[in-house]
């Protein structure tokens, strides 16, 4: 594989994803794309099945939940190389790279290990990299496989960019532009003025947005369970790889889930009940994928009365169109998101609330539970966070047009969920900075089969949000398919509000008249 395998026909940039593109093309053409391009819903079907033909053809995916093409290729490498001497017995010996699961550091491969229950010398080290040998027994490596999802500490395609090319199997590496002086500090720097925070050293960077959030879960767990604190409060259904660190018990600690995030009478209830025990509690704004916002400082109110934690996912909102941390502990980011733009880099951030009562605490323990970012991949960020602010402003004012395109259509959009819908903007504007700053997302709910609009509509379509680029995803498909696939599970949806028939729009920065239009000649007749 070559950088000339990627870009060319089909790709986009910033500005120019208002097209159909071909199936199988990464977004947005980069070697690093965290996206891809899965343009009609028979093959979202066919991807989300298994089904070897369409798989063939969509060969690339995000890249926690499918390898990226560059880790299969280092774990050939190591494999072909050898493992070190003491490997025990329950572990796969020899073979190809899909027995080897590459992560970001020693504390990832050790943490992995013990939560598959393999013996410690499944985890190795060579050339600098770690991992773990999956074991022939199929549960166990599904539990290895499942840590690195569900904790984002995969091995990031660009270290493994550098291997190979160390190694002399590629030519270059992908071209792009980074800050290489002090980037962390620069992204540091941005973030903190971003949130208000006094130090930027409060601000802990991650090797992706999941895992900011599943170290400060963990870390929080950590520092609760001296006092006996073991659970967690869920409120309503956030994404569901947060929901899978606690249920899963990935993070060791028990889960409690209020079904809706508005209802501050049973929130105060379970909260109650569980006197003593909660450690935490977790909400996004908006929630993800209903777009929903609680009550972000009644909520505060809540966890101080209860003396446990309050942790927030701001991704979608962004930090510059809310201000939650005066109310959390700890406000948690992807920036592979707006703050970025690219969709082409995976990183996170942890931002401490100096005035929480925990605030010594996390810095302490923060490190032991999550992983640094490869350092090309904090210069990719620093060179793109330096946007964010005005990408926000664009973003903000294309997804208000947007909006109000789609609530013309009556005929197709039975309801559009955003920040500022009925039930969640009195919410939404208790901690927004300022007027019409929706963020990027929209949750359509059609009247028609998504494949009467999702197949026409002719721009980026395929997993992850917050490109500069306009993106559209059949979010029930992509991130619930084992409910869509059950009665029982398309049940357990309709009760939460969702089903098959909903399109996620991730707004971006074109021109809003060009954004619109495409949405208007989809959701005409046919």
């Amino acid at each position: 594989m070559t950088l000339e395998t990627f870009g060319g026909p089909g790709a986009v940039g910033a500005g120019h994803g208002l097209r159909h593109i071909a199936a199988g093309r990464p977004v947005p053409g980069s070697v690093h794309s965290v996206s891809v391009s899965i343009p009609d819903v028979d093959s979202v079907i066919g991807y989300e099945s298994g089904d070897a033909a369409t798989r063939s053809r969509i060969s690339w995916g995000y890249p926690r939940f499918r390898t990226h093409p560059y880790v299969t290729r280092v774990a050939e490498l190591l494999v072909r190389e050898g493992v070190p001497d003491g490997v025990p017995a329950d572990v796969r010996g020899g073979g190809a790279g899909e027995g080897l699961v590459l992560v970001r550091s020693a504390r990832a491969s050790r943490a992995a290990v013990e939560y598959a229950g393999l013996s410690p010398g499944a985890a190795f080290e060579r050339r600098g990299l770690h991992g773990v040998r999956l074991p022939a027994d199929a549960v166990s490596a599904a539990r290895v496989r499942a840590y690195v999802q569900h904790t984002g500490s995969h091995l990031s395609s660009r270290e493994a960019e550098d291997v190979l090319l160390d190694a002399g199997l590629i030519d270059g590496r992908q071209a792009e532009a980074t800050m290489a002086d002090a980037p962390s500090d620069a992204v540091r720097a941005v973030l903190a003025t971003a949130y208000g925070v006094r130090e930027p050293a409060d601000v802990s960077l991650h090797n992706s947005g999941m895992n900011a959030v599943a170290a400060t879960i963990a870390a929080l767990s950590a520092i609760q369970r001296e006092s006996g604190r073991r659970r967690w409060l869920q409120l309503g259904w956030v994404f569901f790889d947060t929901v899978s660190l606690l249920e899963k018990r990935v993070v060791d600690a028990e889960l409690t889930t209020v079904a809706d995030p508005f209802d501050l009478a049973e929130i105060a209830r379970v909260v109650d009940a569980h006197a003593g025990e909660l450690a935490g509690i977790i909400a996004e704004v908006p929630s993800n994928p209903s777009l929903r916002t609680p009550d972000i400082p009644a909520l505060r109110e809540i966890a101080d009365r209860a003396g446990c934690a309050l942790v927030v996912d701001a991704t979608i909102a962004t930090p510059y169109n809310v201000d939650v941390l005066p109310h959390a502990d700890v406000v948690c980011e992807s920036l592979t998101k707006y703050a970025t733009g690219s969709a082409d880099v995976l990183m996170g951030a942890a931002v401490i609330s100096a005035d929480s009562s925990f605030a010594a605490d996390l810095r302490a323990e923060l490190p032991r539970h999550g992983d640094e970012p490869y350092h090309r991949d904090t210069a990719r960020v620093a060179a793109r966070i330096r946007d964010y602010a005005r990408r926000m402003d664009r973003v903000n004012a294309n997804t208000l047009a947007l909006a109000a395109c789609l609530e013309r259509h009556a005929r197709v959009v039975r309801h559009v969920g955003w920040a500022y819908d009925a039930r969640s903007a009195a919410n939404y504007r208790k901690i927004e900075r300022r007027c019409d700053a929706p963020g990027g997302l929209l949750l359509v709910d059609l009247k028609v089969p998504l494949e009467e609009v999702y197949d026409r509509l002719a721009v980026a379509k395929g997993p992850s949000f917050g490109a500069e680029f306009t993106m559209a995803s059949p979010q029930i498909f992509i991130a619930h398919y084992d409910l869509l696939a059950t009665e029982q599970g398309r049940a357990a949806l309709r009760a939460r509000g969702l089903h098959r028939d909903m399109l996620r729009i991730s707004v971006g920065t074109e021109e809003p008249e060009r954004i619109v239009e495409a949405f208007e000649r989809a959701l005409r007749p046919a």
